[in-house]
């Protein structure tokens, strides 16, 4: 007998899963396993205080465009791998992308330089640049429109939909879907830029969220430095796929408690022949839903990858241009504004404000408002409310870029109206109750200022919500953010910007090896060499006519072969929708079948009426709507002292008619029933005047 020791193993390895990357973010030390990439007002933090809940938050500045922040895996990944990870967002607004992506190790492709546009014009929908050099982009590149005179052309996100030459291209949609109508142009100014799906990576994948819709993104692949294949939408326009909501879940709704959880799970399995994106809703034993799959084009399996997320403010994003010092009207409605720094407004910009106090005389410009006016550099005019004589103080304006207005940018509804700082907690009283914000959201406090002055109060910067009572909002610093010294309440004016912030609970990475499996051989019917399967979901089985058909849905096509069994009712079901559907055998509700004439016990009726004159009578009221009055047999008897006639109607019209001799009892039982039209009564009526007895029988039906 041999013996196989540890000393001699056999020269066979057999693996699967041979690597793991699992990070809850209980820590979060930059350089260890992250590097992370913090723009200016951008803020990348560990957030979460109970019910286990703590996830990285990746914040964006709703103050500035063109930022990028991100964060990234120190270590890398060879293909083939499987990934979950726990992904939310406070708010989805487009203009602002976040990428999560899988991206190879090597040296980036070089960058694109922002094209100089030497003419650019609209009609309805689509929009036609002419660059001053030529331009290199494709139908289906990602790219934004900025610097451009009118603003409603500095669109922050679109795709490219045509090139009819080297030096010109069209849009029509974008992330938004299609882009508002306007005619205008042509104009001679403003730069064309590109939005990245991996940041220049040479390979990887991406999942991007840069739609306003929280069960939408965009997938991309990319091989060998080629041009990014989209995953879904259309490729000269919207690239959206509809997926699983990016909404947070609040597990629970008390002061200073941030327990953020994510609704669902995004995963990646990442292989040598296929990339497949797929979600599924956390913490449940749902089947995982298919978004995306592709086989054409597959990264470099021989490259290793690293996990990264961008965090994305795009250069023709919407942003405060000024806060506001003071607004005043004068028995007019052309308000005058007074802003802390130059405006760089022209007359005709469209605009938006939010956060003046006085939110009666100058409620928020929520819609895009054209500029009536330049007075000088930090002064202007704008048709603001109605015509009286106000002046108020605090918040800011906006030019709105391309139609993306600040309601849809996280400006907060309700206005400040009076401010207290006490221990480093900024309590907020509005002009409303607080809506829009929950427990641990980052907000930005802008434009606050003193009411009568317009002095700011020195509050201005990024906040956390530490707790909301209606009209009372309590805010915490973070980021750069200090408190300032405490002061008691104060009046004044200003806005709340929600910021767009990214949460991560949880990521998983398992590299896998790929193995094909053959099972031994055995013998016919030894259960042993059979694999055991479960069934996910419901399945449809579909035979042919030799095998057996499974229960068939009433009013479903007929299938083959024909469904055996009866439906048990007490009332006459609906019409079927068309001829050849499948009605099921009718029987009573302790299995008798039901043949006609007859029908179920509970749609009989029985009815009679005395006649004395040749006024109809009803004997069967209408019956709802859609079903007829059926009538099966009927007895008279006319005692009346000359013979008369029986007459049934339906409603007025005669249908049949029956001689009636005096004295002589009659029963009459119809072959084939008399039916009403739907929603009729059957009515009784003598030909002349006598004194007769009727008694009839029947049933309720379609």
């Amino acid at each position: 007998m041999t013996v196989i020791t540890d000393t001699n193993p056999l020269p066979v390895k057999s693996f699967n899963v041979y690597g793991k990357f699992r990070e809850a973010f209980e820590d979060f030390t930059p350089g260890a396993i992250w590097t992370e990439t913090e723009a200016s007002g951008d803020i990348i933090a560990l957030d979460g205080n109970s019910l286990g809940a703590s996830y990285l938050v990746i914040s964006k500045d709703p103050l500035s465009a063109g930022s990028v922040s991100q964060v990234e895996t120190v270590s890398a990944f060879d293909m083939s791998f499987d990934l979950a990870a726990g992904l939310h967002m406070s708010q989805r607004t487009l203009g602002q992308e976040f990428s999560f992506e899988l991206v190879s190790t090597e040296a980036p492709l070089t960058a694109f330089t922002d094209l100089a546009i030497s003419s650019i014009s609209q009609a309805t929908t689509t929009l036609t640049v002419n660059t001053t050099n030529p331009h290199g982009l494709k139908p289906g590149m990602r790219i934004g429109i900025f610097g451009v005179s009118d603003s409603r052309f500095n669109y922050p996100s679109l795709v490219v939909a045509t090139i009819p030459t080297a030096n010109q291209f069209t849009a029509t949609a974008g992330p938004g879907g299609t882009i508002p109508s306007v005619t205008a142009g042509p104009l001679t100014s403003g730069f064309v830029y590109l939005r990245s799906a991996m940041g220049y990576a040479p390979n990887g994948t991406s999942m991007i969220f840069e739609q306003a819709n929280a069960a939408q993104a965009s997938f991309y692949v990319k091989s060998k430095g080629g041009d990014n294949h989209v995953g879904g939408g259309t490729v000269g326009g919207n690239h959206s796929v509809t997926l699983l909501t990016t909404a947070s879940i609040q597990a629970i709704n008390a002061a200073n408690t941030y327990a953020f959880q994510p609704t669902d799970e995004y995963r990646l399995a990442m292989m040598a022949d296929r990339i497949q994106w797929s979600d599924a809703p956390v913490d449940t034993l749902a089947a995982a839903n298919a978004r995306v799959t592709r086989t054409q084009v597959i990264p470099d399996p021989e490259k290793k990858y690293k996990l990264r997320v961008r965090a994305t403010n795009n250069k023709g994003l919407t942003v405060p241009n000024a806060r506001i010092v003071s607004v005043t009207k004068s028995g007019t409605t052309t308000a005058t504004v007074v802003t802390d720094v130059p405006h760089g407004f022209t007359t005709g910009d469209v605009i938006t404000a939010y956060g003046v106090r006085d939110q009666t005389n100058f409620a928020n410009l929520t819609a895009a408002t054209a500029v009536a006016s330049i007075v000088d550099a930090t002064t202007f005019t704008v048709i603001w409310g109605s015509a009286v004589t106000a002046t108020s103080y605090g918040g800011f304006v906006s030019r709105v870029q391309g139609n993306n207005l600040n309601s849809a940018l996280g400006a907060i509804a309700q206005a400040i109206s009076t401010a207290t700082v006490a221990s480093g907690i900024l309590t907020l009283v509005g002009s409303a109750a607080w809506s829009g914000l929950l427990i641990g959201d980052y907000v930005n406090v802008h434009g606050a200022a003193v009411d009568g002055t317009g002095v700011s109060l020195g509050i201005d910067g990024a906040w956390r919500v530490r707790n909301i009572v209606t009209t009372s909002l309590e805010l915490e610093p973070i980021g750069t953010t200090v408190a300032p010294a405490n002061f008691g309440p104060t009046n004044g004016g200003g806005a709340i910007i929600k910021r767009t912030d990214l949460r991560i609970s949880f990521i998983r990475i398992f590299n896998f090896a790929r193995e094909r499996v053959e099972f031994l051989q055995r013998p016919n019917g030894d259960e042993a060499g059979a694999a055991p399967v479960r069934i996910q979901g419901t399945p449809a089985v579909t035979m042919t006519s030799t095998g057996v058909s499974g229960t068939v849905a009433v009013d479903a096509a007929m299938p083959n072969p024909v469904a055996v069994g009866g439906r048990a009712s007490n009332a006459n079901i609906a019409a079927m929708s068309a001829t050849g559907d499948l009605v099921a055998q009718l029987m009573t509700m302790i299995g008798a079948a039901i043949m006609k004439p007859y029908a179920l016990p509970e749609a009989g009726w029985n009815g009679s009426a005395a006649l004395t004159t040749t006024t109809a009578v009803a004997i069967k009221a209408a019956a709802a709507a859609g079903l007829k009055n059926h009538i099966t047999a009927l007895q008279a008897i006319n005692t009346g002292a000359a013979t008369t006639e029986l007459i049934i109607l339906d409603g007025a019209t005669e249908r049949w008619r029956l001689t009636l001799p005096v004295n002589v009892p009659v029963t009459f039982e119809f072959p084939t029933e008399l039916v009403t039209t739907a929603a009729t009564a059957l009515n009784v009526n003598l030909s002349v005047a006598g004194t007769v007895r009727v008694n009839a029988q029947g049933y309720v039906a379609p």
